[in-house]
Order: C-alpha cells, then sequence, then structure tokens
C-alpha cells in the first residue's frame, strides 16, 4: 500500500473517529472511491472538482501526512474495523458522526472526547458514567443521544493489550 493510499484510507477513519476541525474533511464516500483509485485516475478526478472541494480533500490529506506513524496504524486498524460493520452500521455511524460534525466548534470535541473515552469501557460502565449526574449536567439531551448512538454503532474501542 502506498503513503498516499494509506492517507486517503486513514481520511476515512479520521473522519469517522478523530477530531478534525469542522470544515475541513471531504465526503466519506469520495475518500472510499479515491482510495480505490490508481493514481492517475485519482489525479483526473481532483483536477476537475471544485477548488473549495478539492482544497478541502487536499487539507484533509495535508492534515493527516502530519499525523504520527504511529497514530496512522491506529487509523488503518480503525478503518478496516470500520469497513467490517454490516452497511446498515456503516451507514448510522456516518449519520451520527454527520450529526457530531454539525456540532458548534465548542461541543464538537467534548462530544468526541466523551465517546472516545466510553468506548474504551464495557456497555454496564457506559451505562453508569452516562447516567451520572456530572454527565447528565455537561451534555444536552441532544448530545447525550448521539453518544449513546456512537456507542451503539462504532465498536469498542483498542485497549493497549489488543493492539
Amino acid at each position: 500500500m502506498t503513503g498516499r493510499q494509506l492517507l486517503l484510507m486513514a481520511a476515512l477513519a479520521l473522519s469517522i473517529y478523530a477530531q478534525v476541525p469542522k470544515g475541513v474533511g471531504a465526503g466519506v464516500g469520495l475518500i472510499e472511491r479515491l482510495n480505490k483509485m490508481t493514481p492517475a485516475q485519482r489525479r483526473k478526478m481532483l483536477d476537475k472538482m471544485p477548488p473549495e472541494r478539492r482544497k478541502a480533500l487536499e487539507d484533509r490529506i495535508d492534515h493527516l501526512a502530519q499525523i504520527a506513524p504511529e497514530a496512522r496504524e491506529k487509523l488503518k486498524r480503525d478503518y478496516e474495523q470500520f469497513q467490517q460493520l454490516p452497511p446498515e452500521r456503516q451507514a448510522a455511524a456516518r449519520q451520527t458522526m454527520k450529526q457530531i460534525a454539525d456540532l458548534p466548534d465548542e461541543r464538537r470535541p467534548l462530544v468526541r472526547g466523551a465517546i472516545n473515552s466510553l468506548r474504551k469501557h464495557p456497555p454496564e460502565l457506559q451505562g453508569r458514567r452516562m447516567a451520572s449526574k456530572p454527565f447528565q449536567e455537561r451534555f444536552s439531551d441532544d448530545e447525550r443521544k448521539m453518544i449513546k448512538d456512537a456507542l451503539n454503532v462504532l465498536p469498542p474501542a483498542e485497549t493497549p493489550t489488543q493492539q
């Protein structure tokens, strides 16, 4: 796998799991298509894109190029794990992540952080934490629903012994 293909694959995982600033990303479907193309096909497609869309995709790729190799490997594993989900769970995960991406800038990292933290724990502990008063006070009803939906469709996070 070439470095460019890895970056494109990682872009998909990043759009699902990581905390990329709103507006930097490209659509998941587009990244999947680009990842399956030869470099010549990819260049031809990029050349046909509107300047804003092309810039957004190139910004995403540039952002990924700056990620440490270990983090890129984790993104690769996350992507592969996501690809193993049934299509309906992939669609549900994308829908939930889009809702989270549409949150205000100050709320988005908090919601993503809660999801990432809770995914490391078993469901019973997730439920207890989500039912706690501090959690209830920190997140709105809509945010708690997004977090719960994300936990229902995303696979559990890797723990250090799973790597």
